[in-house]
C-alpha cells in the first residue's frame, strides 16, 4: 500500500508543477518584449567590449569583465553571489534566470540560435599526510585509521596529482519568444586509474523551467559550502549528483522553489547476515527545495523522501521509507561571510558524503526486516577577505550515525574534520593556496583515530 501511495503522491506533485509551468506561460509572454530589448542591449555591449579589446583599451575591458561584487546599495534587495565565492560556480539556471544571465566568454554558433562556452579548470594538488590516511587524494573521515586497525601503523606520505582538473561545454539558446534551452556536460579526471580517464560529473538539459539529466540533487545546497582546497571539503555535505527530472522556478526576486524525481545510486542496505536477494529501488526519490534570498544572505530548505526495498524473491521481501531534511545558506558581514549546512535524516546516511557507499541507510535484520538508522551532518564555514588578493576559508564538519545493534563493530559511528586555508588570487583566473586539515574518526566499538594533512594547489580556471 505504501508503494502505491508514494507513487500517486509523486505523480500528483509532478502534475501540479507541470500545471504551474503551463499557467505561467501567459505571464512569461508579457516579459518577452522587455527580454528582446535586453538581448539587443547585451549584444551591443559585448560588441563594444570586443572592439575595446582589439583597440587595446584594457581599462575598459577590466571594468567590464571584473567579477561581480555584493551590492551595498539600498536598491539591491537580493543576494548576488560572485562565481569566485562559490565552490561550484556552474549554477543550474532555468527560465528567466537563464535568459537574464550574461553568459560571458561565449561565442555564437554561426548558423544556429545557440551560443557556446568552453570552460573548466586545470588544478595541481600537492599534499603531505602525517598519519597515513587511507585515501591519498581526498581527506575523508572514514579514511582516518583508528586504534586496533592494521592501517593505524601507517606512516606519512607525499602525493601530487591533477585529477581534479575538469572540462565542460555549455550551449544555450535564449532567443526571445522561444523556450530557453541549455545543454551542459562536464567531466573530470578523478577516475584516472581506470581504462577511460574521464568521469562524468554533469550532463543535463534545461528546457524552460525543467531540468533533465544528471546534476546536483535538489537537496545539495552548494551555496552553503566554503571554498576548500581539499576535494572532499569536509565530506559532511548532504546530497551529491544524480540522474533526475526537476522543475525549478523563481516565484519572485526573493523566493525560488524546485521539485524533482531523482535516482538513488546508493540504496544503502547492510546485509550483515547474508540473506538472499538484492537492494532495489521501486520508485524514484521525491525531493523538494525552497530558497529565500535577501540583500546580504540566503537560506534554503530541502526535503527528500524515498522508498528502499530488499527483494529476495519468495524468501525475503521488505520495504522501508527514507526521510531527510536539509537547511543551508550563507550570510554576509561586510566582505566576509559565514555558511551553514545541517542535515537530519532517518534511513538517509548514504546520502551524506562521509558515509556514501557504506550501506548506512538501513540494516537487514535476521527476521528479514529493514531497520533504518538516523544520521546527522553539520558543516559550518567562515570566509575572511584580507584584501583583493588574499582570502581565508575555514570550516568544520561533523557527521554521526546511530548504528543498529547488528552493525559491524568497526563501522563508522562519528567523525569530524576541520579545514583552514589561505588562497592567493594572482589574476582573475590564476590562483594558488595552502590548506591545513585535521580529522577525528570513531567507530561503533569506540576505537578512535586522528589525522593531519597539509595540501597546496595551483589552479587556472577557464
Amino acid at each position: 500500500m505504501t508503494r502505491y501511495i508514494f507513487s500517486i503522491a509523486s505523480l500528483l506533485c509532478f502534475l501540479l508543477f507541470l500545471s504551474v509551468s503551463l499557467f505561467s506561460q501567459e505571464a512569461d509572454s508579457l516579459r518577452k518584449e522587455n527580454q528582446l530589448l535586453k538581448e539587443q542591449l547585451k549584444r551591443m555591449d559585448e560588441l563594444e567590449m570586443r572592439i575595446a579589446e582589439m583597440e587595446g583599451n584594457q581599462e575598459k575591458v577590466k571594468e567590464k569583465w571584473a567579477p561581480e561584487t555584493i551590492s551595498d546599495t539600498t536598491d539591491s534587495q537580493i543576494l548576488v553571489i560572485p562565481d569566485a565565492e562559490l565552490r561550484e560556480p556552474q549554477q543550474v539556471l532555468t527560465g528567466n534566470e537563464l535568459e537574464e544571465d550574461s553568459f560571458p566568454a561565449s561565442w555564437p554558433m554561426f548558423g544556429s540560435e545557440f551560443r557556446m562556452k568552453i570552460g573548466g579548470r586545470v588544478k595541481l594538488d600537492m599534499l603531505y599526510d602525517f598519519n597515513g590516511s587511507n585515501d591519498r587524494y581526498q581527506f575523508l573521515i572514514s579514511g582516518i585509521p583508528v586504534e586496533g586497525s592494521p592501517e593505524y601503523a601507517n606512516r606519512g606520505y607525499f602525493n601530487m596529482f591533477v585529477r581534479e582538473s575538469r572540462f565542460n561545454v555549455d550551449m544555450r539558446r535564449v532567443t526571445p519568444g522561444k523556450v530557453p534551452l541549455k545543454i551542459f556536460i562536464e567531466a573530470d579526471f578523478w577516475s584516472s586509474t581506470g581504462s577511460f580517464p574521464f568521469r562524468l560529473r554533469h550532463a543535463y538539459i534545461v528546457a524552460g523551467k525543467f531540468i533533465f539529466g544528471q546534476t546536483w540533487t535538489t537537496t545539495s545546497i552548494m551555496e552553503s559550502i566554503p571554498n576548500m582546497i581539499d576535494f572532499a571539503a569536509g565530506d559532511a555535505l548532504y546530497g551529491g549528483r544524480a540522474a533526475q527530472v526537476k522543475y525549478q522556478n523563481r516565484i519572485n526576486d526573493k523566493w525560488k522553489f524546485a521539485v524533482g524525481l531523482e535516482m538513488m545510486d546508493y540504496i544503502g542496505i547492510d546485509n550483515v547476515f547474508d540473506l538472499p536477494g538484492n537492494s532495489s529501488l521501486g520508485l524514484p526519490a521525491l525531493a523538494g527545495r525552497l530558497d529565500y534570498s535577501w540583500k546580504t544572505g540566503m537560506v534554503a530548505l530541502g526535503v527528500n523522501l524515498a522508498q528502499m526495498r530488499w527483494d529476495g524473491g519468495d524468501s525475503v521481501y521488505t520495504t522501508a521509507m527514507q526521510l531527510a531534511a536539509v537547511i543551508g545558506g550563507r550570510q554576509y558581514i561586510g566582505k566576509d561571510f559565514f555558511t551553514y549546512n545541517i542535515a537530519l535524516g532517518q534511513g538517509s546516511g548514504d546520502n551524506i558524503m562521509a558515509l556514501t557507499g557504506s550501506n548506512s541507510n538501513a540494516i537487514l535484520t535476521p527476521e528479514g526486516k529493514l531497520e533504518t538508522m538516523p544520521a546527522i551532518a553539520v558543516v559550518l564555514g567562515y570566509v575572511h577577505k584580507w584584501d583583493d588578493k588574499f582570502t581565508t576559508n575555514a570550516s568544520v564538519a561533523y557527521t554521526t550515525l546511530d548504528p543498529s545493534v547488528y552493525r559491524a563493530p568497526e563501522s563508522m559511528k562519528a567523525g569530524a574534520i576541520g579545514h583552514i586555508n589561505l588562497i592567493y588570487q594572482a589574476t582573475e583566473r590564476l590562483s594558488a593556496g595552502i590548506e591545513y586539515m585535521w580529522g577525528e574518526h570513531r567507530t561503533k566499538n569506540s576505537d578512535f583515530g586522528q589525522a593531519n594533512r597539509v595540501q597546496a594547489m595551483v589552479k587556472f580556471d577557464f
